[in-house]
């Protein structure tokens, strides 16, 4: 206990030094400690129940018009489950209700004042089951927003801020949207981003976080010319944050430091979590011999967020640290790559203020020992505000799991009719 109360007064000090923006008046009495270095080395197969009240499965309906790529993301909002094909030249969202039924596929794609290109985003919105569409063209940098049935709405255009440009914007509430700052900018940056309204009257700005000084501040954008690379003008890193929409707040998760903070809806600023690293902190200048397998630090990756009303799952990048380094095997034309790998998913008990690295409950396999249904281990893709956590499975995968394994329930009458080449399956827990 004593230690614990130590790590916390460590980190409020720590925070003060974080915001180079005095007039954010930061709230550190609520800081929850996660302590990722009394965890390495150690670990546990957390299964499904300890963390879910149930799981069930869905078999998404196979028709001409609703099958889905190999590669997809799931969300489940609003009474329906979307399953959006992965990358950027995204066209459409199939779209489905809880018991696999398919509905409709939204597709707006075109030139019209109404439609967007081809080069977009597209993201379900968390609050209307709707969908937030943002172009990637320099001259199409706006948010369209359609109704859940894929009408069109409006178009709000993000603010001109002094220096660097917006990206990605994520929508807080039914008229307040957050937006972080693109990566490299011709100049340095003086925010992280900005909160704005849907006619664009900047609301509040993400002060800047501390970025350590081994993180590369700027460099010589190199491009391809007719006799080779050919060194352009400077650029600037500006580390900014991602941002995760929990419930009525967002999370923002910095790549250059060790805090997690949040915004609520009354637009307060505040660290929520700091992890502590420990020794494993990442103070590395000389990165040539780091990769995301080997090196002298462990890292989170901030593109992987899951939070519900009593847990936090993150990704962490082991690498010499690694207690279970596994291969991933990728299909590439006509042969297989094996690519080394040292990921390993965490947990954070909010309750208890435990954190535990999650052992593979199959060799070479991340995630949850799904021990409801007896599926395949479990790492949500998605996590809505209700608290349903959901993942998504090809029918291959699911067909060679339940020759190994003794599926049930609703699963195994799934599995006894799938074929491999029908639409995949949503595995849905309802997290505590």
């Amino acid at each position: 206990m004593k230690n614990f109360i130590f790590l916390t007064v460590v980190a409020v000090t720590l925070l003060a030094t974080f915001s180079c923006k005095p007039d954010v008046d930061l709230q550190t009495e609520h800081i929850k400690i996660i302590d990722l270095a009394s965890a390495v080395g150690g670990g546990k197969i957390v299964s499904i129940s300890e963390v879910a009240d149930d799981i069930k499965y869905v078999a998404l309906e196979t028709t001409d018009s609703s099958l889905i790529g190999s590669t997809a993301v799931i969300n489940v909002v609003k009474d329906r489950i979307y399953v959006t094909s992965r990358g950027l030249n995204v066209r459409d969202v199939k779209v489905f209700d809880l018991n696999g039924k398919y509905i409709f596929t939204f597709n707006k794609a075109g030139r019209g004042p109404k439609e967007y290109s081809l080069l977009s985003l597209i993201e379900i919105d968390q609050v209307t089951g709707g969908f937030n569409v943002y172009g990637l063209f320099p001259n199409e940098k706006v948010l369209k927003e359609y109704s859940r049935e894929g009408e069109y709405i409006r178009t709000v255009k993000l603010p001109v801020i002094e220096t660097g440009s917006l990206d990605a914007p994520k929508k807080l509430n039914h008229n307040c949207y957050i937006s972080s700052i693109g990566k490299l900018c011709r100049d340095t940056v003086k925010v992280h981003g900005v909160v704005f309204d849907s006619v664009s009257n900047i609301l509040f700005e993400i002060p800047l976080s501390k970025t350590a000084d081994y993180m590369p501040k700027e460099f010589a954008q190199t491009m391809m010319g007719e006799n080779g690379p050919v060194i352009g003008d400077k650029a600037y890193n500006t580390w900014p944050p991602t941002v995760f929409i929990v419930k009525t707040e967002a999370r923002f998760i910095f790549p250059a430091n060790d805090s997690i903070y949040t915004l609520d809806q009354s637009l307060n600023y505040f660290p929520s979590y700091v992890i502590n690293y420990g020794s494993f902190i990442n103070k590395s200048y000389d990165r040539k011999e780091i990769t995301l397998a080997k090196g002298n630090h462990i890292s989170l990756d901030p593109l992987y967020y899951i939070e519900s009303a009593r847990f936090v799952m993150m990704n962490f990048i082991m690498r010499d640290y690694a207690h279970e380094p596994y291969d991933e095997y990728i299909q590439v034309r006509n042969r297989v790559i094996t690519v080394p790998k040292t990921n390993c998913y965490g947990i954070y008990d909010k309750q208890t203020g435990f954190f535990n690295l999650l052992n593979q409950p199959v060799k070479g396999k991340l995630g949850l020992r799904e021990d409801l249904k007896n599926g395949p281990p479990f790492i949500p893709g998605h996590i809505n505000a209700d608290d349903y956590a959901s993942a998504l499975f090809s029918a291959v995968q699911l067909i060679e799991h339940a020759e190994v394994y003794e599926v049930k329930g609703e699963l195994k009458e799934i599995v006894s009719k799938l074929k491999d080449t029908d639409n995949p399956v949503v595995a849905i827990a309802k997290f505590k």
